[in-house]
């Protein structure tokens, strides 16, 4: 089966949208911040962020290697520690899908207004969230030929400009911003906000766990999933990491002090032209991870229908041969967030969010290997990737505020109410 035929997605279908689930707003404006807080070592930020990020995802492919259906961590939790469990994170992965697709939504209008105002205007902004998402929840309703097609598009366009900003970029890094490179670093980490720079740019790693959601729209995915998995965040680590090394160089202590760090550091060699060309790169990248996350976000519910623990409408399929129910409740959903808060807001709500799944995934891996369950990719190094991954999931939670850990905390609660009142009655009758 070719790449475009049919409605499955093959293995570089499967890398695209995974390159767009990643490289969003994240990478385009969170720089500044984290050199703002630790300086050059935000250098060391990127790359501990790398390895996080990695590690988890290799949870992920051992994890989606074992099984082949819609839900991601929901159906790796469900199998590991019980229906309670699994349905708790099944309504977080629900939640992070669209609680991102909002946090993109508004990041797009916002970046867009830079360039035509009226998109962050009280009035219009709400205009345009209702038009887009609207539209979003009709291309995904249509079926997953409609949405790879454009996905596969977008994600080439957008990656192009910024490999190119690398690549011309390096020719014009001034030296001395990182010399003498390791007093710098030093003088960064006792500033006492690694972990707070760590976090925010955490975000910009996220992801790539939304890949696993819709295994079913795959072709073998027992098998292309994790390789595409793997492939990505290998990828999109390198990536970053050149894309904050330029920037170091050619904005030293400037990059604290601006809100758009990539547009600003190619105005610094090709002027307004090069600023204008990114900021169009920016709403590019930014449109693109909006499309891909209005194709994830509805098969997380999907997921749970799947078990009976939502009304199965959820995942009743329709002429397109897809759930248009829960295209709708999403989508209906999503609009609605992005009406109530901005980008930042929203941001940062999902990142704590997916700790959480991420730390029951890690552990998923040791419960599976415990039972000995047949998986077609196993992780290297026995259990120390999981560990590893779950330490430094803990540390970097830890790094939040309290005001964010009560959002989490009463999310737990009302999952609870609906377990208790609904989701265990329906599986009691099933």
């Amino acid at each position: 089966m070719s790449e475009l035929s049919g409605n499955k997605l093959g293995f570089w279908s499967i890398f695209f949208l995974g390159i767009n689930s990643i490289i969003g707003s994240g990478i385009f404006l969170l720089p500044n911040k984290a050199y703002a807080d630790v300086g050059l070592a935000s250098i060391v930020v990127i790359l501990i962020n790398a390895v996080l990020a990695l590690f988890l995802a290799l949870c992920f492919a051992e994890t989606a290697s074992i099984f082949d259906k819609n839900g991601s961590s929901f159906v790796y939790a469900k199998e590991a520690y019980g229906n309670f469990v699994g349905f708790e994170i099944g309504i977080f992965a629900w939640f992070i899908g669209i609680v991102s697709w909002a946090a993109e939504l508004q990041g797009f209008l916002t970046a867009l207004g830079g360039i035509y105002p009226l998109a962050v205007d009280p009035y219009y902004n709400k205009i345009f969230v209702i038009a887009i998402g609207a539209f979003l929840g009709v291309l995904n309703y249509l079926g997953v030929k409609f949405s790879k097609i454009l996905n596969n598009v977008i994600t080439v366009s957008k990656l192009l400009p910024l490999i190119l900003f690398i690549f011309i970029g390096i020719f014009f890094i001034k030296g001395p911003d990182f010399f003498p490179l390791v007093p710098k670093i030093q003088t960064g980490l006792a500033t006492g906000n690694l972990g707070v720079a760590t976090l925010v740019i955490f975000y910009a790693f996220t992801g790539f766990d939304l890949l696993a959601v819709a295994a079913e729209d795959m072709e073998n995915p027992t098998k292309n999933l994790p390789k595409a998995i793997i492939w990505v965040m290998v990828f999109c680590s390198v990536f970053y990491l050149l894309i904050m090394i330029v920037c170091i160089g050619l904005l030293g202590p400037k990059l604290g002090t601006t809100s758009v760090p990539i547009a600003t550091a190619t105005a610094a060699i090709f002027g307004n032209t090069g600023f204008l060309f990114i900021t169009i790169a920016t709403l590019v990248s930014i449109g693109g991870i909006t499309i891909a996350l209005s194709f994830i976000a509805p098969r997380s519910i999907q997921a749970l229908a799947d078990s009976h623990y939502v009304p199965v409408i959820f995942n009743r399929k329709g002429r397109f041969g897809t759930a248009g129910f829960a295209i709708l409740i999403t989508t209906l959903i999503t609009i609605s967030l992005a009406l109530y808060g901005n980008f930042i807001f929203l941001a940062s709500l999902t990142v704590i969010a997916r700790l959480i799944e991420f730390i029951s995934t890690a552990g998923s891996v040791l419960v599976f290997r415990k039972r000995k369950l047949k998986a077609l990719y196993k992780i290297p190094l026995g259990p120390i990737i999981p560990v590893v991954a779950i330490v430094l999931s803990i540390w970097l939670l830890a790094q939040s505020s309290y005001e964010k850990l009560i959002f989490v905390i009463i999310g737990l609660v009302i999952g609870g109410i609906l377990y208790v009142f609904y989701a265990k009655k329906q599986m009691e009758k099933n």
